[in-house]
């Protein structure tokens, strides 16, 4: 997963941090379709996965970008979005979901050529002010002629409250990762502590934030799984949050890092997770999160993404092309891709080669690799 949205720190200063309750309704805006556009990519890419052979890569103004020649060629899809798109999951080689900005949810049935709005977060927060408004009259017509006149007052305020909130510009939180342990139970996490549930394939999605031990409302930035069970949710301040009964219910971890987390990778069926973010931090879990050691990187870039080779090997991204490999606790020293651009996702390829995308689009690391 990626974090080449522009930066939450101005992210923060253009959004109002509200404290939102999401509605658990299938909310649909008018559909908006992304620009198909000859240059598409080349345009800032934030995630990509694989959708069996094939790597299907998500990014700026809507844009999802597919290859089925191990990178070297890429088709734009038709989406119906055109916020940011921040991450994407595949449970299989049909079945996808794309998450963004605005409280964007796509998904996909057919390994990413075409795409279904599950849910618009502008739309279902309109829908709430609309409720919370149609409540407050409710209470403040249910009032006999007994009420007294301070609760009379009291209603009206709140009236006028909801009233007056509702008339201010529409937020919801960017979601900036998804996760699906089969093809009804997804996450998706993003800013401000946002946290959505469904158990319907994402036929409707509810507010889990209530039982998430996440008082500041710290942004989430990353799900990693080690298998269908345990569950890591990384962020803000070295939030750390374990799972291990499917999501069902979370802990709080001590990472010792106070450093922002964009990313963590498990290594499948093991209890060793890596995670990654600000000024080159890298830390090491051998008991999925219960103890963490930093890694020394050499590098105070950002990381944002990382990947496993055949070998379990783990390769790292980050920005100006940073490229780091980690072999068990050790890190190799920093080179840079071919072009030094932002990088903030990778994966690899069916060939063995690895593919990152990010500023300018997607490019294959191989001679980049070759040259370590």
């Amino acid at each position: 997963m990626g974090v080449f949205s522009p930066p939450l720190a101005a992210l923060a200063g253009r959004l109002l941090v509200l404290a939102v309750t999401l509605v658990s309704v299938h909310a649909v805006a008018d559909v908006r379709y992304a620009p198909v556009v000859p240059r598409a990519r080349q345009s800032l890419l934030i995630d990509i996965a694989a959708a069996g052979r094939r790597l299907v890569a998500v990014g700026e103004r809507g844009h999802v970008l597919y290859s089925d020649d191990n990178g070297l060629g890429w088709v734009q899809a038709r989406v119906p979005a055109t916020s940011m798109l921040t991450a994407v999951f595949f449970i299989d080689e049909r079945r996808g979901w794309a998450v963004g900005h605005d409280g964007m949810i796509l998904a996909t049935t057919d390994r990413g050529e075409t795409w279904a709005l599950q849910r618009d977060g502008l739309a279902a927060q309109a829908a709430l002010n609309r409720s919370d408004i149609e409540l407050a009259r409710q209470r403040l017509a249910a009032l006999g002629p007994e009420a007294g006149e301070e609760e009379r007052e009291a209603a009206q305020f709140d009236l006028e409250d909801v009233t007056e909130r509702a008339e201010e510009p529409l937020f919801a939180p960017p979601l900036m990762d998804v996760w699906f342990g089969d093809a009804e139970h997804g996450i998706a996490v993003g800013a401000f502590g946002a946290w959505l549930d469904t158990f319907d394939g994402g036929r409707s999605w509810q507010d889990g934030r209530s039982r998430i031990d996440n008082p500041d409302e710290n942004h989430f930035y990353a799900i990693a799984a080690a298998d269908d069970r345990r569950l890591l949710v990384v962020g803000e301040a070295g939030i750390v949050l374990r799972s291990q009964d499917a999501g069902a219910s979370w802990q709080a971890l001590d990472s010792a890092h106070k450093g922002t987390l964009f990313g963590a990778l498990a290594l499948p069926g093991t209890a060793t997770v890596y995670a990654y973010g600000l000024q080159g931090g890298v830390l090491l879990s051998r008991d999925f999160g219960e103890h963490w050691s930093a890694l020394r990187s050499r590098t105070e870039v950002v990381l944002a993404g990382a990947a496993l080779d055949e070998a379990g090997e783990l390769l790292l991204v980050g920005s100006v092309g940073t490229i780091l490999k980690a072999h068990g606790n050790q890190l190799g020293m920093p080179f840079s891709a071919p072009r030094r651009a932002n990088l903030s996702a990778v994966i690899e390829a069916p060939d063995g080669t690895f593919v990152a995308v990010g500023q300018g689009g997607a490019q294959r690391l191989e001679q980049a690799l070759g040259d370590e």
